[in-house]
């Protein structure tokens, strides 16, 4: 058996674990990096939408170059039916390549120092007077075991959440993710077959090339089919979602009937699929010797499922905290940054994962209502893209109390999800400050209640 003693160990390589453990080891720790497959297969390989905002609070260079691939000025927000619904002008979101960015924070954490061992096997967590104390990894090209000793252990392994499932302590304040707390998730570019049937396509869309065209609501309340031509028509990025719950199909079905509706699109190019969570995150990711990030903590914006800047935040969060203190995995270390995440985060998670809840509720035809009478803005439809809250901007309150008024029912339904919401958002950013886990457990079930989890 071979070991490895030091600092800290990150399980996962994609873009939260690579972030934290080069940000771990520039403050001055001793970090290894442990990854399932190949060490530059690691994480997501396919593009995906991000606010660069986050890229800028979790002190990550923005992409650019090979890393960003789209990023129209406008979007297109349609109905099931593919009617004219919301058009944000000011677009918030770029594509950014998450193999190349990926890459790059790979290589940044080899620059700082990070011991990396990839194409590992069965990993098993060892505790012991209520502290995660080593691993024991299977090494499968040499068919042997590595047991890793550390000081703080930390789970970056997306949604299957490797260690955290192990854990006697998280177990019970990190239950499965239902299906109905799942997305199904496509990300895929296809050449263009037939150029000027995409611009004809286009043109049906008021939208120009570059810009994405995203049909809301057509396989329940959360979905999206979003379709965006590249600028010189040569490559068409398709993205489709849908809560993983049965009722609607796999992402892989979307993608199907996209390109049953749009048959100029061509061949596959590249492109991937995954299940991501869609809740707020877990009340607890952090006990004595292992925090969590990324997936594996929940950090994933629930109104669309995007969990990349989240991810980044939370490592670079973690990082700040324990830099400098004695005994990296001391719990009551962690649980500041537990408490800080909230404090920053989770007013915005948990009110879109109430928002989210209800867009489920009231299916694609209630999507269709809010899209078609207006109550749903082009600001709010703003930050929802950017992930914050917002509210309607004064200028745009007589348009939807008109919209309340064309469609009332619907109106009489959100007014009182956006109140539970509000106060689920205010809740969430006051996560108890000390390791009281009876408090936490009232805190918890009080927000379950609001969320209507």
């Amino acid at each position: 058996m071979r070991r490895w003693s030091g600092d800290v160990a990150v399980v996962g390589a994609g873009t939260a674990g690579a972030n934290v453990a080069a940000r771990l080891a520039r403050s001055g720790l001793s970090v290894l990096l442990l990854e399932r497959r190949e060490l530059d297969r690691g994480g997501a390989h396919w593009s995906n939408g991000v606010v660069e905002w986050q890229f800028d609070a979790a002190g990550v260079a923005r992409p650019s170059g090979a890393e960003r691939v789209r990023g129209g000025s406008r979007i297109h927000l349609r109905t099931l039916f593919d009617e004219p619904g919301v058009v944000v002008h000011d677009n918030p979101v770029v594509g950014v390549d998450m193999g190349a960015l990926g890459d790059r924070l790979r290589a940044e954490a080899g620059a700082a120092g990070v011991e990396a061992v990839d194409r590992i096997g069965a990993i098993r967590l060892v505790e012991r007077d209520g502290r995660a104390r080593a691993l024991e990894v299977g090494e499968g090209r040499a068919g042997s075991t590595l047991r890793v000793e550390a000081s703080l252990f930390v789970d970056a392994s997306g949604l299957r959440g490797a260690l955290r499932t192990q854990s006697t302590i998280l177990r019970p304040w990190s239950p499965p993710v239902r299906p109905s707390e799942r997305c199904s998730a496509a990300d895929v570019v296809f050449a263009v077959a037939d150029r000027e049937a995409a611009r004809r396509q286009l043109g049906s869309w008021n939208a120009e090339p570059g810009e994405a065209v995203n049909v809301l609501g057509a396989a329940g309340g959360f979905s999206t089919r979003s379709v965006a031509v590249s600028e010189d028509l040569h490559e068409v990025r398709v993205l489709v979602g849908c809560v993983a719950d049965g009722r609607h199909g796999p992402a892989q079905r979307l993608l199907t009937e996209v390109r049953r509706l749009h048959p100029w699109i061509g061949e596959r190019l590249h492109g991937g699929a995954g299940l991501i969570p869609l809740r707020r995150p877990f009340s607890r990711f952090t006990a004595p010797g292992l925090a969590s990030v990324g997936d594996a903590a929940a950090q994933v914006f629930p109104a669309h499922g995007s969990g990349v800047g989240t991810g980044l935040l939370a490592g670079s969060l973690l990082a700040e905290t324990v830099k400098g203190a004695s005994d990296p995995g001391d719990e009551q270390t962690l649980w500041r940054y537990q408490h800080e995440f909230f404090r920053r985060h989770g007013p915005d998670l948990a009110f879109y994962d109430g928002f989210r809840r209800y867009s489920s509720r009231i299916g694609g035809r209630g999507v269709r209502e809010m899209l078609r009478s207006g109550m749903l803005t082009e600001h709010l439809a703003w930050c929802g893209l950017n992930q914050t809250r917002g509210s309607t901007l004064p200028s745009e309150v007589p348009g939807v109390l008109l919209g309340v008024g064309r469609a009332p029912q619907a109106g009489l339904r959100i007014v009182p999800s956006l109140v539970r919401c509000s106060a689920a958002a205010s809740l969430a950013g006051r996560h108890p400050a000390g390791a009281d886990l009876r408090v936490l457990g009232r805190w918890d079930r009080r927000l379950d209640r609001l969320i209507g989890g």
